[in-house]
């Protein structure tokens, strides 16, 4: 076993090489919610508003498990570096985009190259940190990525008051290149799994499976009169791809999903976990922008200060975590309380109503936003504990998957409970974006709505909590 100060060195070697495409890959996320509105005003189709973000969540879902096994196979600090060219130009492409309809299609492809860099980040600090310790190391993993989706709207706003929305996407290529020349110093390689073969199938099948549930999901926006045979078409499909997924998975040698994925109850409950973790934060993160702005009418740069506070809670709540798991060795107690206070937070906040100025909207959600940080670093732990070393960048782009999935999934559902909500929609929405209507009260219902839909996903995710296996490290 090696010493704490060979794990130190061991995780210092390789952090400062992987934090960066991390970075890049939850910032990327989330850096374009703050922006939003604003995008919406230029390009139209306010209806689409999500479709941006979820066309990056459904890519970066569907390649983090291909990139996981490539990486176990030949390499994961190569698999990074093309990660990060396919993401550099998605980002370019978006600075041009002139549609909403381009600008999703960009994101797909700014997406897939995202998708992996997470998963491979947390594969190879598996392969240098023991089990026990990577609590302790893992919450500096956590701490980047809850800070990067956090700090993502705050550079948003910011760029989007000063510069407008299109100079978002610039970031990208300056961060890329830094962070290659970071890789280029990493001297970590994984000796090649034996287990030979790339499922494309499996991910054609999942790819389909994802995008018709999302699809199925946005029809919901019609209100009183939707698309029915769009719906039973769309759910059809899904059904059949999952069914289909599942037999497919069951014949091959190599599959993309590894079988302990499913038959381990520890790795299964933590990706549900996962799952929920992901819902919450992104359509958290994507919901407060459009609150603040309808509720406040502030601008971009404002939003992103009013966040800022939150994205310390959330990153102190990560780190934490982490340390707490290392110091006792105890893995599914955090998330479980964690859960259970944003759940009640969330409620509250959605059943008080309270009239509250941008200060103290701030105040409150960072007290809410801390709890998510319970999550992330346990689930990683969780399933490197229970992973095969040789499978290490399978179980935990599994673990990307279901986080990337429940974000698609909650920021798929949350403006479709708003603008199903009796006397609000779209074009409401859209007067109040841009000032044009000022009865700001109109629309608290719908927020309140929202808010107790991600209160009950908060409460789901602390019931799966209770009841994985694993309890400790």
């Amino acid at each position: 076993m090696p010493t704490s100060a060979e794990s130190r060195k061991a995780f210092f070697s390789v952090f400062p090489s992987i934090a960066l495409p991390i970075f890049i890959a939850l910032v990327d996320q989330s850096v374009i919610t703050t922006a939003m509105p604003f995008v919406a005003s230029e390009l139209g189709d306010v209806e689409k508003i999500t479709w941006p973000v979820t066309a990056y969540l459904i890519a970066a879902a569907v390649t983090a498990p291909i990139y996981g096994r490539l990486g176990d196979m030949f390499g994961r600090k190569r698999l990074m570096a093309i990660g990060l060219v396919i993401s550099t130009f998605g980002s370019i492409l978006c600075h041009f985009a002139s549609t909403m309809d381009m600008l999703t299609i960009s994101r797909v492809i700014q997406g897939m190259g995202a998708g992996g860099l997470m998963a491979l980040a947390s594969a190879l600090l598996g392969q240098v940190i023991g089990p026990r310790e990577r609590g302790k190391y893992q919450a500096y993993i956590a701490t980047v990525a809850v800070t990067a989706n956090a700090i993502g709207p705050v550079i948003g706003g910011y760029l989007t008051e000063h510069f407008g929305w299109r100079s978002i996407f610039l970031l990208n290529p300056i961060l890329v290149a830094f962070a290659l020349l970071m890789l280029l110093r990493l001297k970590v390689t994984n000796a090649p799994s034996s287990r030979k073969g790339i499922d494309i199938g499996g991910a054609f099948i999942l790819a389909i499976a994802f995008s018709a549930f999302v699809i199925s999901i946005d029809a919901l926006r019609h209100g009183d009169s939707p698309p029915v045979d769009r719906l039973l078409l769309t759910g059809g499909i899904c059904l059949a791809a999952v069914v289909a997924l599942y037999f497919w998975e069951r014949r091959m040698e190599t599959p993309l999903l590894p079988r302990q994925v499913f038959e381990n109850p520890s790795i299964r409950r933590s990706n549900a976990m996962a799952m929920c973790q992901g819902a919450l934060m992104l359509s958290i993160y994507a919901l407060l922008p459009v609150f603040l702005r309808v509720q406040l009418g502030i601008s971009a740069a404002e939003i992103g200060t009013t966040l800022v506070p939150m994205v310390a809670a959330t990153a102190v709540g990560a780190s934490i975590t982490g340390r707490m798991i290392n110091t006792t060795g105890w893995t599914t107690l955090f998330p479980g309380i964690g859960l259970t206070m944003l759940a009640i937070m969330l409620g509250g906040f959605a059943l008080v109503n309270p009239q509250l100025g941008p200060t103290g909207y701030a105040v409150w959600f960072t007290c809410t936003t801390v709890w998510l940080g319970t999550v992330m670093p346990t689930v990683q732990i969780i399933v490197l504990a229970e992973g095969e070393p040789q499978d290490f960048g399978a179980v935990t782009s599994v673990s990307q998957l279901s986080r990337s999935f429940g974000a698609a999934t909650g920021t798929a559902i949350v403006p479709v409970i708003m603008l199903l909500t009796p006397g609000f929609g779209a074009e409401p929405l859209a007067e109040l974006l841009d000032g044009t209507r000022t009865d700001v009260e109109i629309a608290w219902p719908a927020f309140r709505n929202a808010f107790l839909v991600l209160s009950v996903i908060a409460a789901v995710g602390a019931v799966i909590a209770a009841r994985v296996p694993r309890r400790t490290v």
